[in-house]
């Protein structure tokens, strides 16, 4: 009987155990159980060093937000000194004629051309 199971079912690795009778017991290598812990050890490893990351990441983004706010602090400051400066000009009596900026982006497709020298 034993002869055909092994043919339909082939031999099984694994230990017998006394008291279950033919009943082959399923070992856990100590390679792969070495490997798990390895894998295990590795993906800590790698969570860790991400959440150090993303700490930094915080850190630096904090301390972006600061600097930005602190130039928008600056630009507004400008700002109400030139209304200053216009509101005392305006209630001198004088007039200043600026040139009108020139606001148009540079085409970057038409190369520049040398002026007429002809």
């Amino acid at each position: 009987m034993t002869d055909v199971l092994d043919q339909n079912f082939g031999r099984r690795r694994g230990n017998v155990v006394r008291g279950m009778g033919k009943a082959r017991v399923r070992e856990t290598g100590a390679s792969s159980s070495r490997w798990k812990t390895v894998e295990v050890n590795a993906l800590k490893e790698e969570v860790t060093q991400l959440r150090a990351e993303g700490e930094q990441m915080k850190v630096q983004l904090k301390a972006q937000d600061e600097r930005m706010k602190a130039q928008d602090e600056e630009v507004r400051t400008c700002v109400g000194r030139v209304q200053e400066l216009v509101q005392a000009i305006q209630m001198a009596g004088l007039q200043i004629s600026l040139p009108a900026p020139h606001l148009a982006p540079p085409s970057t497709s038409d190369p520049s051309r040398p002026a007429d020298t002809q």
